[in-house]
């Protein structure tokens, strides 16, 4: 069994959480087209530091060679440099027409502002001022006109117009900033102040130094073909990195020069840091329940033979897996630490039932004939219980819970085989079984009648509870806030010291935008996109669409063009009159701008932009144009406003055909729509598993009644903790990680129940005292082990996993309760024998 685990096919850990929607998922069709044909949204990025700039600029160069020549198949493009100056030359050509007017009537009114300055007989003639040879008028024009304040163009257009950061910073001069601005910048650091002229446009820049040595940081920027999720994917971009690196760090430099990898690639964190909290909460899990048995048995030998016997059904469950799936998804990544908690029950009643029966056989084999005899039937019942719990998550259309459902059922299932046919060859091989405990769990004063009644007084405050709950119930909710849901980032001491990127931009800012990739199959429908996106943006004002970027943002149409030479002209030779030499402050400053702006004189095409523009909208096979990217402005957070974005901004057609759109954000939103969906048809499912299962387990109208109301008041207070911590402190909400909690706890939920009233109504001679000694102890050993297997999730990094085993706690421990005592006081009451 460990030769498919560990050899052949072996199991590798999968955490893209797109391979567990159905593959027929719009967004998941999306995403496989958006691979196909663009590549990874991804930035894969290897940074450069040294003290000699001109060397970190050959090496970029160098490693964008290598990455060309090695990495054949593996990439779509390099990036080295952000070359704005196109954008600054022709500035002008991409604002929309009234902005150009605007700017054209700002230089006319200048002009009369300042031949009024310094003509005093200037006069607007098209104005509501009086005519030149009054007197009156005269003395006005000879005061010092008022200085009009003058916007030259909105600040947000380029932006709305759709431009990368680096084509934005071409308008800057037109950007009118006040005082405390101005000094804020000034303050600032400025991370290509000490670049040569010819590297500027490099993606290089200058860290702020901690000593007075100072530091070029440059960064070659690759498409990648996958993204970084991609588990064998990145372990081979991996691989061929760390060839890379030592092949670039084994040369000699004249100066220190160090290289490291940054962005979503630098490493497989998520991956391993799932995989390193699996196997951290199993190793929690394992302690606490060994110490839990060690408690219960009040020995060392009992939780040694139940804890091998669980380990050993461990080694089929992951085999099965390897065998079945091939890889663990997030879910069944920790199915281990679950089987650990589940299946150590089996083991659990069947050490316990054998001690009860050791001074009443001669030999060891029949303790052990009959224990198996005896717990046979609610072994079968309880894991039946259990298994059609986990397969109700096989109606869910959430692969990630119906290949959890199948591997824990299966786990249950070698858990309970393992208990009655692997655990007795233990027992023999370790020399018998340990010895019962002797000390009653309840005070030996206490008579038979005396026991009945504490379990019926406190039966009577679990209903008054239960009321209560009611209350609290409609409270319970469903987590929309997906920053509890993920690992929270806590700065870690890294062996290799990271190298800064964003000084490398032009705007000193790393990029973390997630756009939605739109596809299409012909460049006019692109285009269509984009005068959609105008008026929802300048007509509509959609307040949820932050920008966007189109081959039209790049490249405005011809027509658009010629028409807008027509105004520069205009603009240029205003610009041109020798008036505006006597322009003072931030005029002067914007007329000597516009004086080169309106230097362009002919309209560009797609050829004419820098290449790494339209690398942003290339596709793997070289062409562009047909693949746009709209940019949400919404909290990215908040379940419900990225649901709201997905419908309006990811269903597009145009032309009779329906447009593809993929958005990592996408991905989880359906994930989250998809949970949300299957955890209704879950609740339905299961409720009706138990119900039949009761009717299969007791066919007597009394046991059926006794069974569901102790199930029914362990489901209503555990529903009313729930409301009540979310009502007070937010807390305990359902999420799209411990949904899959909810099948497993009511299916936990009533195998205790099964125990107590299968015990009590098999053995006529039975007290309420020995019930609670033997079954009892069994069950709240079971079940506290079983919350053990979950304890280890709360120790874990991801805040989504926690949640697993807050629920899971919270519900196996409130059904424990309410199973024991009203089962206790049901059984005294109810099932009475005469």
């Amino acid at each position: 069994m460990a030769f498919p685990i560990l050899v052949f096919p072996g199991l590798k850990l999968d955490a893209d959480l797109s391979h567990l929607l159905p593959e027929d998922t719009p967004s998941v069709k999306a995403l496989e087209e958006s691979f196909e044909r663009f590549g990874s949204t991804d930035r894969f990025m290897i940074a450069i530091q040294s003290e000699d700039v001109e060397l970190v600029a050959a090496l970029q160069d160098s490693i964008s060679d290598y990455i060309h020549k090695n990495w054949q198949g593996d990439f779509v493009s390099t990036q080295v440099d952000n070359d704005n100056q196109f954008f600054k030359d022709n500035a002008l050509l991409y604002l929309p027409m009234k902005h150009l007017e605007r700017i054209r009537d700002n230089l006319e009114d200048l002009q009369l502002e300042i031949g009024r300055k310094n003509g005093p007989l200037v006069v607007d003639l098209l104005g509501d001022e009086t005519v030149a040879g009054d007197s009156s008028a005269s003395s006005n024009a000879a005061a010092p006109a008022e200085k009009k304040e003058r916007v030259w163009f909105d600040a947000a257009i380029p932006q709305e117009l759709g431009l990368p950061d680096e084509a934005v910073s071409a308008f800057d001069a037109f950007f009118k900033k006040d005082t405390n601005e101005v000094a804020k910048t000034a303050d600032e650091w400025n991370p290509k102040a000490y670049l040569p002229a010819h590297l500027k446009t490099r993606l290089i820049g200058t860290p702020q130094p901690d000593s007075t040595e100072i530091l070029f940081n440059g960064v070659v920027n690759a498409k990648l073909i996958k993204p970084s999720t991609d588990y064998e994917f990145v372990t081979r971009i991996l691989a061929k990195t760390d060839t890379l690196l030592q092949y670039f760090s084994s040369k000699t430099y004249p100066v220190p020069t160090r290289f490291t990898v940054e962005g979503t690639y630098e490493g497989l964190k998520e991956v391993d840091e799932v995989a390193n909290d699996s196997i951290f909460s199993f190793g929690i899990s394992l302690v606490l329940i060994f110490f839990l048995t060690v408690f219960f048995f009040r020995s060392l030998k009992g939780p040694v033979l139940v804890t091998g016997s669980v380990l050993y059904a461990c080694l089929p469950t992951l085999a099965f897996t390897a065998l079945f799936y091939g890889k663990l998804n997030p879910f069944t990544v920790f199915v281990a630490s679950i089987i650990l908690g589940i299946g150590i029950d089996y083991s659990i009643h069947i050490l316990g039932n054998a001690q009860k029966l050791l001074g009443k056989y001669a030999s060891l084999e029949e303790v052990l004939q009959e224990t198996q005899r005896k717990m046979i039937k609610p072994f079968v019942l309880a894991s039946f219980t259990t298994i059609a719990a986990f397969l109700t998550l096989l109606v869910a259309h959430f692969r990630g819970f119906y290949e959890f459902g199948v591997v824990a059922s299966m786990g249950v299932l070698f858990s309970m085989l393992t208990s009655v046919l692997v655990l007795p060859v233990f027992v023999a091989c370790m020399g018998g079984i340990p010895a019962a405990p002797q000390k009653s769990l309840l005070p030996d004063s206490w008579s038979e009648d005396r026991i009945f009644k504490f379990f019926k007084h406190v039966a009577i405050v679990g209903f008054v509870l239960g009321a209560v709950a009611l209350v609290f119930a409609p409270y319970v909710d469903f987590e929309h806030d997906l920053k509890n849901l993920r690992r929270p980032s806590t700065a870690k001491v890294s062996t290799t010291k990271k190298i800064s990127t964003k000084v490398t931009r032009a705007t000193n800012r790393a990029v973390t935008s997630t756009p939605a990739a739109v596809m299409g199959s012909d460049p006019e429908q692109l285009d269509m996109l984009y005068d959609t996106l105008m008026v929802r943006l300048h007509v509509e004002k959609d307040s949820t669409l932050g920008s966007f970027l189109t081959l039209k943002s790049f490249v405005p149409p011809k027509d658009s063009q010629e028409k807008r030479l027509e105004i520069i002209e205009e603009i240029r030779d205003l610009a041109e009159a020798r008036v505006f030499d006597r322009a003072e402050g931030d005029d002067s400053v914007n007329i000597a701008t516009l004086r080169k702006l309106a230097e362009v004189e002919k309209s560009f095409t797609a050829e004419d932009v820098p290449a790494w523009t339209l690398d942003l909208l290339r596709e793997k096979d070289g062409s562009y144009g047909k693949i746009g990217f709209i940019y949400g402005d919404f909290p990215s957070w908040d379940a419900h406003a990225l649901h709201r974005f997905q419908e309006r901004y990811g269903n597009w057609n145009f032309k009779g055909e329906k447009l593809r759109t993929f958005s990592s954000q996408f991905i989880l939103s359906d994930v989250i729509e998809s949970v949300k969906a299957d955890s209704f048809n879950l609740a339905a499912v299961i409720m009706l598993v138990i119900v039949m299962t009761l009717v299969i387990s007791f066919r007597k109208p009394s046991m059926f009644l006794a069974g569901s109301i102790s199930f029914g008041m362990g489901a209503v207070l555990t529903l009313g903790l729930l409301g009540f911590l979310t009502y007070i402190c937010n807390f305990g909400k359902i999420s799209i990680y411990n949904v899959i909690v909810i099948p497993m706890t009511l299916g936990i939920g009533i195998d205790a129940t099964i125990h107590f009233i299968t015990a009590w109504t098999s053995n006529k001679n039975l007290t309420l005292r020995q019930l609670f000694d033997t079954t009892g102890r069994n069950v709240m050993a079971s079940s506290t082990t079983t919350i053990a297997g979950f304890v280890g999730f709360l120790f874990t990094t991801h805040r989504g996993l926690q949640g697993i085993g807050h629920l899971a706690c919270i519900g196996i421990g409130m059904f424990l309760i309410t199973s024991v005592i009203f089962s206790m006081f049901l059984c005294g009451a109810w099932l009475k024998r005469k």
